[in-house]
């Protein structure tokens, strides 16, 4: 909860005890009513500091539902028997515990500061493939469109205002909103929380060119959704793209309005279809960085031009995002270094030498446990899995085997590898942030966030910087609690 959130809480606590439990009248004389003034001036004193939000309409009811009480109960009020006094206990408990628990279970979270030397500023590009078909849509002639946002080293002299967290804050809290089976509302007070990046930042004069990295989302998620790692990596001298892919993320919003949501159509379910859908993800990503070349000579952009240092490209991504970042080590020359993040490696059979370039793979425990998998399917029927999955159980072990014989490929042939316990697939985003609830049990989330940057961070000055490469070593000493293996 924030501060002003909590400071009204408390203010509630105690009107509701002056009124129910300490007042022996209820009189509406002004001056015995100064209590409510308390409160109702709590209440526009947070809405105008902190933001409006839906989780705090019980706290904001409060003052009202008083002073309707009192007005009611203007008479003097009768002596109360100890069972009166006992409901009233209970319901105020109950009635406090609601007032507490949706800023609790959904709380408006800040990000922790980047700890680099730079500024970040961000600018984002609406770009569409000519050479590609639309094949998500009916319209033969419809091309691919993509929203892209930068982040990048800026000069101090250039901030402004911090970002919200999210730009078109309803269409995509809406989209996510449906995609975790919640009411649109319930994601609105994610229009609140603010960033450390803003816009038309000049980028910094402190170095003539920076590298580049590409960041790629999960399934279903968004270009935002790792914002604790792409403005870290920015303050510390990388310029950060990240991609919506069109129709696979949550939703994605164009310059003239138009909203694309989450698209259903031929959805894979199989390793098979996942694997298919893979050229979609990648050839995205090639046309980002022929993009980023037109970028670095000039096009659309001034600031940029010659400063990107395209001999030093990365990428990192998320699930299937992290899939996506392999898969184009392995494809694109211009890719010198990937760091895949709880992904499956989607795309298709690895190859015999499946590592010729520096590879880090970080995973989740509970992702590489086959005994949980077995022991989830386990406690469900046959009947179950196939209504659940559309198919059969043999399929499900099948696709997972063949999943972790890829992963065990990988390393074997020298990829890096980092497996972190006390997470879930979701600890390597923004979303565990979202609600406690989202979560793994013991799980820290600002602990993790940290670490994964730490290790970021170390994997790509290494490899595309060249800087000591006995850091990672070290960060694996440093955090004993996670298993760490490197070449």
């Amino acid at each position: 909860m924030r501060f002003l959130e909590i400071i009204l809480v408390v203010v509630n606590f105690g009107l509701l005890y002056w009124v129910f439990i300490r007042r022996k009248k209820a009189s509406t004389n002004i001056v015995s009513l100064w209590p409510l003034a308390v409160g109702y001036f709590m209440v526009i004193v947070q809405m105008v500091a902190e933001g409006v939000s839906w989780r705090m309409i019980p706290a904001y009811l409060t003052p009202v539902l008083l002073t309707a009480y009192l007005y009611v109960k203007r008479k003097n009020i009768k002596p109360r028997k100890w069972y009166v006094l006992t409901i009233q206990t209970v319901l105020l408990t109950v009635y406090l515990a609601i007032t507490i628990l949706p800023p609790i279970v959904m709380p408006v979270f800040s990000f922790e500061k980047p700890t680099g030397n730079h500024s970040v500023g961000t600018v984002s590009y609406h770009w569409t493939d000519e050479k590609r078909n639309e094949t998500f849509v009916k319209d033969p002639e419809a091309k691919r469109e993509l929203m892209v946002q930068v982040w990048y080293p800026a000069n101090e002299e250039s901030e402004k205002r911090t970002n919200q967290y999210m730009r078109d804050v309803p269409e995509k809290e809406e989209g996510m909103a449906q995609l975790m089976g919640l009411p649109d509302f319930m994601m609105s007070h994610l229009g609140l929380v603010r960033v450390h990046s803003f816009s038309e930042g000049i980028l910094s004069d402190r170095q003539e060119r920076y590298p580049v990295l590409i960041f790629s989302h999960g399934n279903a998620g968004n270009r935002n959704q790792n914002t604790f790692q792409v403005e870290e990596l920015a303050s510390r001298g990388y310029i950060v793209v990240g991609i919506d892919h069109t129709y696979n993320a949550g939703a994605t919003v164009f310059p003239d309005g138009r909203t694309v949501k989450y698209s259903t159509k031929d959805e894979p379910n199989t390793l098979a279809e996942f694997d298919e859908r893979m050229s979609i993800w990648s050839e995205d990503v090639t046309f980002v960085l022929d993009q980023l070349e037109e970028l670095d000579k000039g096009g659309e952009d001034d600031q940029f031009k010659g400063r990107l240092e395209l001999e030093k490209i990365g990428m990192f991504g998320h699930s299937y995002g992290g899939a996506t970042a392999y898969r184009m080590l392995l494809q694109d020359d211009r890719v010198k270094a990937a760091i895949n993040m709880d992904g499956s490696l989607f795309g298709g059979p690895v190859p015999e030498k499946s590592v010729q370039k520096p590879l880090f793979l970080m995973y989740s425990a509970s992702s590489l446990d086959v005994a949980r998998f077995e022991a989830d399917l386990d406690d469900i029927t046959p009947e179950e899995i196939l209504k659940q999955t559309g198919r059969n159980r043999e399929a499900l072990e099948k696709d997972f085997y063949d999943l972790m014989s890829r992963y065990e490929k990988v390393v074997a042939s020298g990829a890096l590898s980092l497996v972190i316990p006390n997470s879930n697939h979701t600890s390597f985003t923004d979303l565990n942030l979202y609600s406690p609830l989202m979560r793994a049990k013991g799980e820290d989330t600002v602990q993790i966030h940290l670490l994964v940057n730490e290790f970021t961070l170390a994997f790509f000055d290494q490899y595309l910087r060249g800087t000591d490469d006995n850091v990672l070593k070290q960060l694996g000493a440093k955090y004993p609690e996670v298993h760490f293996q490197s070449k």
